[in-house]
């Protein structure tokens, strides 16, 4: 139990002292975000990659540790390049002013449900920064080939898109045609920057 414990509290990525924990790195290649919205009757979906971040991880007082990351927000893939290209626009995520999301944690706290965690911090989108409260899972932890710990976490929010002024359109835009519930679902993988010493 105190090993699951642990690994939670590595989840996205955290800044603190060198000396307060092991230091865990995201990987690149096995880490995305995914996000839902409604649009219309349906719902439109994507995926984003490029995410970042160092994660702290305190052993000895878990709930000191700590998490920051970022995402590229230019990596947006609907499947649809027209649609990517609206969403990169200056009228949603306007890409070429607002390159990355980033999310900063400022405290974790325990659920009522096992292995579930609440990260709260500050969420930076499209230049506007808000608290948020991320709902962490934590997928377990292996060892790579190397020997290096590695841990899997899922977490989860609801953002309002009007709270970081993501517009669809500024003359259609009435919370019809676009919902106003950004669903967003973060997997982070995440090693141990250094092996264990035996």
């Amino acid at each position: 139990m105190r090993i699951l414990l642990v690994a939670v509290l590595m989840l996205p990525l955290a800044v603190a002292p060198a000396s307060a924990g092991d230091v865990y790195v995201i990987d690149r290649t096995r880490s995305e975000a995914k996000f839902e919205i409604g649009y219309l009757s349906s719902t439109v979906a994507g995926r984003l990659k490029g995410i970042s971040g160092t994660i702290n991880l305190d052993l000895i007082t878990p709930t000191a540790s700590s998490v920051k990351f970022s995402i590229k927000v230019s990596s947006v893939d609907t499947g649809s390049v027209e649609l990517d290209q609206l969403l990169c626009s200056p009228d949603f995520l306007d890409t070429k002013k607002f390159s990355q999301i980033t999310f900063q944690s400022t405290h974790i706290k325990n659920t009522a449900k096992t292995n579930v965690y609440e990260v709260a911090g500050e969420l930076t989108l499209r230049g506007v920064t808000k608290p948020v409260k991320l709902w962490v899972e934590v997928g377990g932890m292996v060892r790579d080939g190397g020997s290096l710990p590695r841990a899997a976490f899922v977490a989860r929010t609801t953002l309002n898109r009007r709270d970081y002024g993501l517009n669809w359109s500024k003359i259609l835009d009435h919370g019809v045609l676009v919902g106003n519930a950004l669903q967003v679902t973060v997997n982070l993988v995440a090693s141990k920057q250094t092996p264990d010493v035996q």
